[in-house]
């Protein structure tokens, strides 16, 4: 029986404005925005203020687990809100950035340090303890705001940095955030569903018995799962780490590159631009179908098929196609940068339990982000050894396929007895 009172939607919604809100979309989606400005107010090098994604890239991944554990003692829901205002205050204080670089790459290591709880280590673990059979279509909703977000805030900065200057355009990004995340997130995002008097789906009990969640009135000893050191000790965990570095490292490589590869090739700029918004367009359609789909399907399966798509995309770019196709080759790699977050999140929860979710995903995340940092550098370097993207794509699309066969390597769910022992 299903209480119609049910408050889980309303989490997915308020997770689904955060994660559109948050580091990995803000910073993702505006850096670019604001590249020339700050090229043109203090003639810095393109590669020394790229140079700050990095450092948001590599302190990620090695603070994501941290935080992830924080997450788990404490709660997603207070972790969120002071990663929400520590993110507004920081980005607010770009607009009094000088001269000095190096307090430019102290400002993302600290948008790295304290604002992870703005991205999926914390709104994935929400998402975990509040749905179980339909865990994947509310992934898939909630993280379908990250394209969202990634289409939206390119054109608000970019219209506030024409209207306003490139400094004020930063102070009215801190106050959207403000406006827009914060009050959604304060009424409707809740720890558990215990913690309001629910179970998870909305169920008027547990529909196995089992209690899920952290809330302080549902025993510890009775919550599922494994801690970060006894999910590393499975061969699982390794092969979920390989696999998804390698994903990352292909799909967030063609992302950064897919513009200056097609404008290299004679495309005019608008239909590059027109690629780009296909991608985030293609990423939000991949998340929420996969999502729905991992509820039917055995996830490891939807991944495989998810990536076969991306591998036609590659091929197809390294042929050089014409303008067109080069957009139907952007749509199809989003699809894998749409399906693949939402997939590892799912794995996290099914293979290793809700338990100690946060601390476990942020190991992933860590990894997965640290790929999206290594791989359009070490791209950029082979394009420059071999005089051309053709042998790279060719390259890239060989590693999707390897994946492709890691993931038919993955093992069944464990029972719910199994994982909770």
């Amino acid at each position: 029986m299903t209480n119609p009172g049910f408050l889980g939607w309303r989490v997915v919604a308020a997770s689904t404005i955060g994660l559109g809100c948050g580091l990995g979309t803000l910073v993702a989606a505006t850096f670019g925005v604001f590249l020339g400005p700050l090229q043109q107010q203090f003639a810095w090098s393109q590669s020394s203020v790229l140079t700050a994604l990095l450092v948001v890239t590599i302190t990620a991944s090695f603070l994501a687990p941290v935080v992830g554990a924080v997450v788990d003692r404490f709660g997603a829901r207070r972790i969120i809100l002071a990663s929400f205002v520590a993110e507004m205050l920081i980005v607010g204080s770009l607009a009094f950035q000088s001269d000095n670089l190096w307090t430019f790459y102290l400002r993302f290591f600290l948008l790295a340090a304290f604002t992870l709880g703005t991205t999926h280590v914390a709104f994935a673990r929400v998402l975990t303890v509040w749905f179980d059979r339909r865990r994947g279509l509310a992934l898939g909703i909630a993280l379908s705001g990250i394209g969202i977000g990634g289409f939206i805030w390119p054109l608000y900065a970019q219209f506030m940095i024409g209207e306003f200057g490139w400094r004020n355009a930063y102070l009215l990004l801190a106050v959207a955030v403000a406006v827009f995340a914060l009050p959604v997130i304060f009424f409707w995002l809740k720890d558990t569903p215990q913690s309001v008097g629910q179970w998870p789906d909305g169920d008027s009990a547990p529909h196995d018995g089992v209690a899920r969640g952290d809330d302080r009135s549902v025993p510890l000893s009775s919550a599922q799962g494994m801690t970060l050191g006894e999910a590393s000790r499975t061969g699982q965990y390794w092969l979920m780490i390989v696999t998804f570095f390698l994903i990352g490292f292909v799909v967030q490589s063609i992302i950064l590159h897919l513009v200056p590869l097609l404008t290299g090739r004679g495309v005019s700029p608008m239909r590059a631009a027109l690629a780009q918004s296909t991608l985030f367009l293609a990423l939000t359609t991949g998340r929420l179908v996969t999502g729905w789909l991992m509820d039917r399907f055995f996830a490891p399966r939807v991944a495989l098929a998810f990536l076969i798509a991306p591998i036609v995309g590659i091929v197809m770019l390294a042929l050089g196609v014409s303008e067109w196709l080069a957009v139907i080759s952007a749509l199809l790699v989003g699809l894998a940068v749409g399906a693949e977050v939402d997939v590892l999140a799912y794995l996290t929860g099914r293979y290793f339990g809700a338990r100690h979710f946060a601390a476990v995903y942020g190991s992933f995340y860590g990894i997965y982000s640290l790929s999206g940092g290594i791989g359009p550098f070490v791209t950029a370097l082979a394009v420059e050894r071999f005089g051309g993207y053709t042998p790279v794509l060719l390259a890239h699309s060989a590693v999707l396929v390897v994946c492709c066969v890691l993931l038919l390597r993955f093992a069944a769910f464990p029972s719910k007895s199994q994982s909770a022992s």
